[in-house]
C-alpha cells in the first residue's frame, strides 16, 4: 500500500499500538510526505526506524506529543528484521518538535554515524521529556550548520550533546552552529554541561540567549563561557 500524494500525516490515540511501521515500506510509499504528528498514542514506543527516513525523502516537519510510553524517535534497528544493505540517507527535516514524552529515553537511541545526516535541521523544540539525558549524539552535531533556533526547557537533561565515543578528550573540540539565532535552555535542574569534554562553541548569528538554572545549581565559570558564543 503506497499513498506517494499523501503530504500530511497525523496519527492520534492510537491507544495500544506500539510501532507505526512494522515492515520495509516501498521507497515511493510515502514519497511526497512533509509532514508527520503523532499525539495521544499512549502505546507508542517509537515513532520509525532511522533508516526508514529513506523512504520519507520529503519528511520537513516531526512532531510528537503527549505519547506517554515513547521511548525514542528514531530507532536504529529493529528486532527481527534484516537489512541486506545499508545507504546513506540525507534526511530534508527542518522542524523536530517533541512535547510532553515523560519515558522518552533518546532522540537518537544510537551515534547515526555517517549512514545518516541532517544537514537541513533548523528547528529543534523539546519540552517536558525529564527521562531524556542527552539530546544530541556527537556526530550529529556536526552536520547541523542551518540550526536557527534550539529550545529545551523542563527536561532531565544532564548534557546537550553526548560524548565522543571514538575521539580523544584531549583536544577541545569546537561546536559551530553558524545560522544559531535562539538558544533556550530553561528549567534544566539536572543540566551540568554542554558537552562532557573540553569544547568552545560558536554561534556568530546568536542574537537571544535564556538560560535558567535552579539555586541548588551552582553555575561554574566553565560552563557559563560553554554557553556564550566566540566573539561576543
Amino acid at each position: 500500500v503506497g499513498f506517494p500524494g499523501l503530504e500530511k500525516v497525523t496519527i492520534s490515540y492510537l491507544r495500544n499500538v506500539k510501532r507505526i511501521w512494522y515492515k520495509q515500506l516501498d521507497s515511493k510509499s510515502f514519497s511526497n510526505l512533509k509532514e508527520l504528528k503523532a499525539e495521544h498514542c499512549y502505546a507508542l514506543l517509537n515513532i520509525f526506524p532511522q533508516f526508514y527516513l529513506g523512504d520519507f525523502q520529503s519528511l520537513e516537519k516531526l512532531t510528537v506529543t503527549d505519547c506517554a510510553s515513547l521511548e525514542e524517535v528514531f530507532q536504529p534497528q529493529v528486532q527481527g528484521l534484516d537489512l541486506e544493505e545499508e545507504c546513506f540517507v540525507t534526511s530534508k527535516l527542518r522542524q523536530v518538535k517533541l512535547f510532553r514524552l515523560p519515558k522518552l529515553k533518546h532522540v537518537w537511541s544510537k551515534d547515526p554515524n555517517e549512514n545518516t545526516c541532517f544537514e537541513n535541521l533548523q528547528e529543534v523544540h523539546v519540552q517536558d521529556c525529564w527521562n531524556l539525558k542527552t539530546l544530541f549524539p556527537f556526530s550529529t552535531v556536526r552536520d547541523l550548520q542551518k540550526l536557527r533556533s534550539l529550545i529545551v526547557s523542563s527536561c532531565g537533561v544532564k548534557e546537550i550533546v553526548s560524548k565522543n565515543v571514538e575521539g580523544s578528550n584531549q583536544h577541545e573540540i569546537l561546536f559551530e552552529f553558524n545560522q544559531l539565532s535562539f538558544l533556550a535552555l530553561w528549567d534544566l535542574p539536572n543540566l551540568v554541561c554542554f558537552y562532557p569534554g573540553m569544547h568552545n562553541i560558536m554561534c556568530p548569528m546568536l542574537k537571544r540567549l535564556t538560560t535558567s538554572w535552579p539555586m541548588k545549581f551552582k553555575v561554574s565559570e566553565n560552563v557559563v563561557s560553554q554557553l556564550l558564543p566566540i566573539g561576543k
